[in-house]
Formats: C-alpha cells, structure tokens, sequence
C-alpha cells in the first residue's frame, strides 16, 4: 500500500478528497496508521483507498481483498487482526502478494495476470445453478419477507458481484470441506451459514466469524458423476444445498434440504479472474 501511496504522488490530504468525491470515507489518520503498519485497514477503507489511487479494476480489487484476508486468518489466528510488527507485516504481505499472482499490481507489469486456481473447486469462484446457468448464487433476501437479513439466493449474474465468492478449505488435506466466503468492499468477509432456527430455518446466511468448530459453515464439493456440475453439502449433517421449492425465478432462495437426483441441486462451479 505504501508503495501505490508513493507511485499515485497524492498526499493523504488528496487521497480523502478523492475519497470523498466518490462518496467512500479514507480518513487521513487512520490511513496513516495502515501504512505505518499499525494495523490491518477494514476491507471499506482499502477498497476506498484503492479506488483512490486509481484503481479500479474489479479482480485486482479482489487480489487485494484475498491478500488481506489471507493475512487476517493467518495459521492459528482468530479472524480478527493482532498487531505485528512492520517489518514482519511487510514481508508476510509481500509473500502473499507473490503467491497470489497480485505482485504486478504493486510492480507495474501491466503484462502480468493471477496464476489459476489449482482445481476447478478452490479460490475465486462463480457459483451457477445448473438448471438456471444464467443465474448466480450471491446475496440476496428472504422471498417471504419473513427475515431481513442478507442470504443466499439466485440472481442474474450480472448483478452477483459483489460479494465476491471464494472456496477456502477448512484445513489442509485433500478431503477437507470448504468454507464458503463472501468478500464485500462495505461488508468484509462472511461465511456462508446454515441457519437452525425459524424464521430462516435451513438458509445460508453469511457470518462474520468462521470457525473450524462450526460445521454449518463447512462445505463439501463433491461432483455429480463425469459431469461438471456439483452438489454442495452441508458437512454437519450430510444433506444437500439446492433452491427452494425447485424454482427457477430470479431471488429464489438456497436451502438446506434433503439429498436427491434433482438438477435443483446441482450447481456449476467456475473459477473466476
């Protein structure tokens, strides 16, 4: 960060007001603090302070955002942030930078691109229902009207992001179920929730904190047969996420339900830049 302040040439000053103009808020002395490492900027501030400095682009925004939430659930860390020291936070962010793919934001090489992901199944991603390709697994509302947070649910694709969808394994090994994040520029991280209680009995809601001991946020991938489609299972109890009462509309929730063959179930996962 430091380094796109120095090559932008704007002061802190000026970087509010471009802030400001977009109607984000980049206070001076908290980004002060940031770029003296003190500590980690929320994901609002760093978007803000990206747009700032002139970028826009919407998946270097999110190498940025998978860099710093990398650097938040650091092994054996809470998902809140502990302070390090400077020299430490440079060089942990700087190794993420380049196992990322994100380093030519920071270097310039207009050439470079992120590596793909490792399998078809990890990183950032684009979640479809297969019967209704044309539509995304992203944030949305209870149709019913009945719970007034955000869930998850399908709309069209091109109105999906954000939240930015990214699979994260819960531990190492090839077997380990998924979380499944959303990275928001306003709202941060969450992960992908199955609610037990009315009045969102079996939806997925998105939770500020994931946790290893949290089996309602852990995923299973599995493919259906020699296909490219998949279903998603809910690890704690083994059923499977599909759309509510089979729809196919626009809005229509995603649920916890009972596994069968239906193509409601079935979901296409791709990988995104």
């Amino acid at each position: 960060m430091r380094r796109l302040k120095d090559r932008s040439g704007l002061t802190y000053r000026e970087l509010e007001q471009r802030a400001q103009d977009r109607g984000e808020i980049l206070a001076r002395s908290t980004l002060s603090d940031v770029l003296q490492g003190h500590s980690l900027p929320r994901p609002e501030l760093l978007v803000a302070f990206l747009h700032a400095c002139g970028v826009d682009d919407e998946r270097e925004i999110a190498a940025w955002l998978e860099t710093r939430s990398r650097i938040e659930d650091g092994p054996g860390r809470s998902w809140r942030f502990r302070l390090r020291p400077v020299a430490a936070a440079v060089a942990v962010i700087a190794a993420l930078l380049l196992a990322a793919g994100a380093w030519t934001l920071l270097s310039g090489d207009e050439n470079g691109t992120r590596a793909p992901a490792a399998s078809a199944v990890r990183g950032w991603v684009e979640i479809r229902p297969a019967r209704t390709p044309n539509l995304c697994l992203t944030e949305g509302r209870d149709r019913s009207g009945a719970y007034p947070n955000a869930i998850a649910a399908q709309r069209p694709c091109g109105e999906a992001r954000p939240p930015h969808t990214y699979l994260k394994r819960v531990h190492d090994g090839a077997d380990a179920p998924y979380y499944i994040e959303w990275h928001h520029p306003k709202h941060g991280k969450g992960c992908l929730t199955i609610r037990r209680s009315a009045p969102a009995k079996g939806m997925l809601e998105p939770w500020d904190a994931c946790s290893r001991s949290n089996k309602d946020q852990h995923f299973r991938v599995e493919p259906v047969g020699a296909t490219t489609r998949y279903r998603l299972r809910p690890a704690g109890t083994g059923r499977c996420v599909g759309i509510a009462a089979e729809d196919t509309a626009p809005e229509a929730n995603a649920i916890e339900k009972r596994c069968t063959d239906g193509s409601d179930q079935q979901f296409l996962i791709e990988n995104v830049a």
